[in-house]
């Protein structure tokens, strides 16, 4: 069956940074127009082509092309199936396009996966132009949905962990497919597949050209706000470290230079780090690296291992300066362990992201103040702000849809309004939605636009490639924090 898996431009803006299957995407000069590889995508195109298929991707996002091209190559190139990851903030968008694509080819079968499919799933169907939903990991179960539309007949009706409409063209919602519990068996994802046309730009990547990886699923937290935890299940589970180092070898062969990881929480296991760490020198890799991490996931003999195997940044869910406000969306971290971990990569020379956000349960004005004043105090390289938003499959959006049901699949929010606008935050802030999206830009104004955190910056760069980056970067922040475009 010849399938096509789609990355859809956007009408809202030229970077979604839509990579991550669990949701919580974001975009636009906010994010200083950072761009991802769609590894996560690739990956399941991968599955499908190991499985006989003829699998292709397509970054029309990344190529910046129009809807009617890619109607275009639909109908010159005769795919019959096309699958698309969305999310909340994309969904009512991505099924408009879907239903475009069905119009020019009325037989084309569309399934979409992600977060919205997982928690909505009813609401999702419903949309026009979506034909099948897969619900949490996508790898197993569009392997075996494709596989039961490429027999004909009704054997997709039996595939667990989908949805679809019946005859009448109601939804009907299939029992849950089991989790993938080896994450070892799934494939290197094939990156020969993403065009030769597109380089991705990531100011905070050192080295090009870079891709992204996983070696996790899940993350130990179960903050209110969050859909990772509830997506991937009670546990983290792992690849082991040497699955994570052949990948990495086998990206260097590719000619990649750095690996930027999209685990929630790479540092999880402490042994596991240390064996991957341990690999990169035996196998005298020569790559550089960024993970994420939790505050209280990190201490001096991991960070020092880190650094000498190549990792030059982290990302912290730092979200507050306040610990009250920590404690109202179960953060499970203290003020002080962030203090810490951002102290001990100081002292290792490691570049740290601090992602913070405002509009929490309990937020008030001098809450936000004392979150600033803390970030600046710590110190980070980078920051990005956001406002508390309650996605669909979060205890936050299960509180608040309680008591005002009109939130209803969430979808409102879309990706031109997240993050620099509130979305149900009155019932549980004092701040107005015009307080909280003056409060972001003058945010970034206060971070960025310090003459001690510039003049830094212009003694690190140390050549012509990271000059570029950096500019295109700090432009995109400060026009985003002078303006209220995206």
């Amino acid at each position: 069956m010849k399938t096509l898996t789609l990355i859809p431009p956007s009408k809202h803006s030229k970077n979604v940074a839509r990579d991550l299957v669990y949701g919580c995407w974001c975009k636009g000069k906010r994010i200083a127009g950072i761009q991802f590889p769609p590894v996560s995508q690739l990956l399941v195109t991968t599955v499908l082509k190991e499985a006989g298929h003829d699998a292709h991707l397509l970054d029309a996002a990344a190529l910046q092309m129009t809807l009617d091209e890619i109607k275009q190559k639909i109908v010159q190139e005769k795919f019959d199936v096309i699958q698309m990851l969305t999310s909340t903030m994309t969904v009512v968008e991505d099924a408009e396009i879907l239903h475009e694509l069905k119009q020019a080819k009325p037989e084309l079968k569309t399934i979409v996966t992600g977060s919205q499919p997982t928690f909505m799933p009813q609401a999702t169907l419903a949309r026009d132009g979506i034909d099948f939903i897969i619900m949490r990991e996508q790898e197993d179960i569009c392997r075996s949905l494709v596989d039961a539309l490429a027999q004909g007949g009704e054997e997709y009706k039996n595939v667990p962990g989908i949805g679809y409409k019946n005859e009448n063209g109601d939804p009907v919602i299939n029992p849950p497919a089991p989790m993938i519990k080896d994450l070892d068996e799934l494939p290197f994802a094939d990156r020969a597949m993403l065009s030769e046309d597109v380089d991705y730009f990531n100011p905070i990547v050192k080295r090009m050209p870079f891709t992204t990886m996983f070696t996790t699923r899940g993350c130990t937290a179960k903050c209110t706000y969050c859909t990772s935890p509830f997506f991937y299940g009670e546990k983290v589970r792992f690849r082991s470290a040497q699955k994570v180092v052949d990948e990495m070898e086998y990206c260097q062969n590719l000619g990649y230079r750095e690996i930027f990881f999209r685990d929630e929480l790479f540092t999880a296991s402490k042994k596991r780090v240390m064996d991957i760490c341990e690999g990169i020198k035996e196998r005298r890799l020569d790559l550089t690296w960024i993970c994420s991490s939790r505050v209280n996931n990190v201490d001096d003999e991991m960070l020092a291992a880190m650094k000498e195997a190549g990792c030059h940044l982290i990302r912290f869910g730092v979200e507050s300066g306040v610990q009250e406000i920590l404690d109202n969306v179960r953060k499970d971290i203290t003020v002080e362990e962030t203090r810490r971990a951002l102290e001990l990569c100081h002292k290792y020379n490691i570049d740290t992201h601090a992602h913070c956000i405002i509009g929490s349960p309990g937020e008030t004005k001098e809450t936000i103040e004392q979150t600033l004043e803390f970030v600046i105090d710590i110190d980070p390289t980078i920051i990005t702000f956001g406002i508390t938003t309650p996605y669909p499959g979060t205890p936050l959006f299960n509180e608040v849809a309680k008591v005002h049901p009109e939130i209803g699949d969430g979808s409102q929010m879309d990706i031109s309004r997240l993050h620099t606008d509130t979305f149900f935050n009155q019932f549980f802030t004092e701040l107005s939605n015009d307080e909280m999206s003056k409060e972001i830009r003058r945010i970034y104004r206060r971070f960025y636009l310090r003459p001690s955190y510039i003049w830094k910056w212009l003694k690190r760069i140390d050549s012509l490639e990271e000059l570029k980056r950096v500019t295109l970067a700090g432009a995109n922040v400060i026009d985003f924090s002078f303006s209220w475009s995206e």
